[in-house]
């Protein structure tokens, strides 16, 4: 990997700290110090390692069945948040937020999809602050905010295009992804001021990408007191907290990474790609203990890790149900210390099977089309 400088932290810093805390190498219990979340860390991982079955892996499941109802059919459940004990669903197909109750039964529907001056043309982007909903819509650059009864408040146009935003207190953190602030300058993430002025810029680049892609995986993500941020074909993930803005995990892929000089996707990287047989994106979500990561190898295959970040344990799940089909687990997140996710009825019931365990109400959750939310708790790394 190529450390990128950062703004105002000189690079040794990073590379000695890099030196101390690197899971690259297994030590023994007593040299292992005690884990702090916010320190930066290095995992090496390969996507040719042992794969280990994802029901091995696994303590228990926690079930919420979402209602199904003529108001709430769900073509997907790929970005969720919780919100003062409720679940709130993007319903993808539809461009609108779908409300249900810690259990899983339908609340409401929130759609303001359109063309107007208080209507969004699609979600990009969405959070909850202090009782207002926020949806980042990329086309029209814009933050549309309402009441969570549905009532327009206001909206606010962004200097430029982004990849993804995120409110932080009176703040904006922002990915840039391939657009240059207002100054012409081209920076990998920022944070604006309240009135979305650019107050700190970081990861300066001279180089940008001339394939215009955007991630659909939320890049600005809250965690401790902080957000992380990621960028697509970055095996970094960096975290920003009251000003600073740090490093946070490396993914060390060797010579299966396809990247050797900086993440700048051209068009002729995309045949280049495609036969490499490398990993070049990775989609990552954390708690303090575990992270779950998704390497995207070339553009037909994904490889799935689970890694403890306290004993820099890693494994490869092992989603394959048979020579031809997979576990497909939406990945929404950490929930204190499950994994989120969401699964067809069809995989939950075969992962159901591998872990020996009666679901109840099998027979509504058959027949539902709406996918259930799954809160994973993972067994201890020594029992991997």
């Amino acid at each position: 990997m190529i450390f990128e400088k950062l703004k105002k932290t000189p690079f040794p810093i990073y590379l000695v700290l890099l030196c101390l805390v690197s899971c690259t190498s297994p030590k023994k219990e007593s040299e292992q110090p005690e884990f702090n979340p916010e320190v930066f860390q290095s995992f090496q991982l390969s996507i040719n390692s042992e794969r280990k079955k994802f029901a091995s892996l696994i303590d228990s499941i926690e079930l919420i069945p979402l209602e199904e109802t003529n108001q709430s059919l769900l073509t997907s459940v790929s970005r969720v948040i919780k919100y003062d004990d409720q679940y709130l669903v993007i319903n993808k197909g539809d461009e609108e937020i779908v409300f249900f109750d810690s259990e899983g039964k339908y609340l409401k529907t929130f759609n303001r999809l359109g063309e107007g001056p208080r209507e969004y043309q699609s979600i990009n982007s969405f959070w909850v602050q202090d009782d207002l909903l926020s949806i980042y819509e990329r086309k029209r650059t814009t933050i549309f905010n309402y009441t969570l009864d549905g009532n327009f408040v206001d909206s606010r146009k962004l200097p430029t295009q982004v990849g993804h935003v995120r409110k932080y207190g009176d703040e904006y953190v922002v990915e840039f992804g391939i657009n240059a602030t207002g100054d012409s300058l081209f920076y990998k993430f920022g944070v604006l001021d309240e009135n979305l002025v650019p107050k700190d810029l970081y990861l300066k680049t001279d180089d940008i990408s001339t394939a215009v892609v955007w991630s659909k995986e939320n890049s600005v993500i809250p965690y401790q007191d902080g957000l992380l941020l990621m960028r697509m074909n970055s095996d970094t993930t960096y975290f920003y907290k009251k000003g600073e803005f740090e490093p946070l995990i490396h993914f060390d892929f060797g010579e299966e990474w396809y990247w050797k000089n900086g993440a700048i996707l051209k068009s002729e990287d995309y045949d280049l790609i495609e036969t490499s047989g490398q990993a070049w994106d990775i989609i990552t979500r954390m708690n303090d203990k575990f992270i779950y990561a998704r390497a995207v190898v070339a553009f037909s295959g994904y490889e799935h890790f689970l890694i403890d970040r306290s004993t820099c344990e890693a494994v490869r799940m092992d989603l394959r149900k048979d020579a031809e089909t997979e576990l497909v687990p939406y990945n929404l997140g950490w929930e204190d210390d499950r994994w989120l996710i969401s699964m067809t009825p069809d995989d939950l019931l075969f992962l159901a099977e591998e872990l020996g365990v009666d679901l109840p109400n099998t027979d509504q959750i058959s027949q539902s089309e709406n996918p259930v939310l799954v809160k994973v708790k993972f067994k201890d790394s020594s029992a991997w």
